[in-house]
């Protein structure tokens, strides 16, 4: 894209993210494991992810006062300085319950997205948001591309904890790229100024932050149990693990750029209802599928490409006066749902592992037919 070639500070952020989510997917993965290895069992670790989903609802919150109010850059510096520690705090835990201090810190450190959707938006032309947001999928997914499957090697070496403290320098170099961007230009604040939210303001953009809801709930209900499901269920080691993590990445590498320009030129509904039936078709795969196939279903199920789609849809109907805020709201309203998705699902897996993944695909049914129901009405 153009915007990418000319604009030093988006590359700047996109470097940032990068190193940023290299980290992240060192050991992502692993935290369901790691927790259960620290003593606890699939109702407390759904548990741990339904506080984890809460603070994420907390950090969009704090996101929804400042996003329209604050430099765009200083919130980012801020959400970079505050998470910059958690490797190391979750490196230390004695047991899971002192994973939550260092699990929340982060969460809590989200309020800066909205501003980073925001500021993405206002740099960038309406008709290349959608390829935009794919942009930023994309190099998020390279980030997760190799490390992954790295940390699950090291963590099979030498444990998880040294997967943390490697995670903590990619943190550092991340955070040394943010400080770079330049405090000037298009979406260092918004265009009209901070003013006060109207709710009637909201109408044009409440159907895109349903879907947005609905497709993060459907992805984020799988996220605590699909590692415990394929170390304990499929009796896959942690190498094997991180490399479908890798392979889920790949998917993403490949999908996010088709959907973002697809997006563009088809719409993002049509679009969306065809990338819900490759999701659909990854979780399937992975809950029954034979072994050779599990990496097929692992790309399949990237979550990039959905979420690019998403916020394209979300960015494109919100008026600019709010963007910051309609975007906290989203991810607001998607934490919490999440967080009841979370502590349902440890009950759900205690009874049948597969369950919680079933439950998604119900969600994507239900989202499918929501869309075509939809296009439908405007056809």
């Amino acid at each position: 894209m153009r915007v990418f070639r000319t604009d030093r500070n988006l590359r700047l952020l996109l470097g940032a993210l990068l190193f940023w989510m290299l980290g992240v997917g060192l050991y992502e993965g692993l935290i369901p494991i790691y927790a259960r290895q620290l003593g606890a069992s699939p109702v407390q670790l759904g548990g741990l992810f339904t506080l984890r989903n809460l603070a994420l609802a907390g950090g969009f919150l704090i996101g929804w006062a400042v996003a329209d109010r604050i430099s765009r850059r200083t919130l980012m510096f801020a959400s970079w300085f505050f998470g910059l520690p958690v490797p190391l705090m979750l490196a230390a835990a004695p047991t899971y319950l002192w994973l939550l201090p260092g699990l929340l810190l982060y969460e809590l450190t989200y309020f800066a997205l909205p501003a980073i959707h925001a500021y993405i938006t206002e740099r960038v032309p309406p008709s290349e948001l959608a390829s935009a947001f794919g942009a930023m999928g994309t190099v998020t997914s390279v980030g997760f591309l190799v490390s992954p499957a790295l940390g699950g090697i090291i963590a099979d070496r030498w444990g998880i904890r040294v997967v943390l403290v490697v995670a903590f320098l990619l943190f550092l170099l991340s955070t040394i790229l943010v400080l770079r961007v330049e405090q000037s230009g298009p979406g260092t604040m918004p265009a009209a100024g901070p003013r006060r939210l109207v709710l009637s303001d909201l109408a044009p953009a409440v159907p895109a932050l349903l879907i947005y809801v609905g497709i993060t709930f459907m992805m984020l209900i799988t996220v605590p149990f699909l590692p415990p499901f394929l170390r304990e269920v499929r009796d896959i080691s942690l190498s094997e693990i991180g490399v479908l993590g890798s392979m889920q990445a790949l998917g993403a590498v490949l999908l996010t750029p088709v959907a973002g320009r697809l997006g563009d030129r088809l719409g993002h509904a049509p679009t969306m209802v065809g990338q819900i039936g490759v999701w659909t078709s990854g979780v399937l795969l992975t809950a029954y599928a034979p072994a050779p196939l599990l990496p097929v279903g692992a790309a399949l199920r990237c979550r990039s490409p959905l979420t690019t789609l998403a916020q394209a849809m979300v960015g494109a109907s919100a008026p600019p006066a709010i963007l910051g805020r309609t975007f906290a709201l989203a991810g607001m309203l998607s934490a919490v749902l999440a967080a009841a998705g979370s502590f349902a699902g440890g009950y759900a897996y205690r009874a049948d592992p597969t369950y919680p993944l079933l439950i998604s695909v119900g969600t994507a049914v239900l989202l499918w037919v929501a869309l075509l129901s939809r296009s439908n009405r405007r056809g």
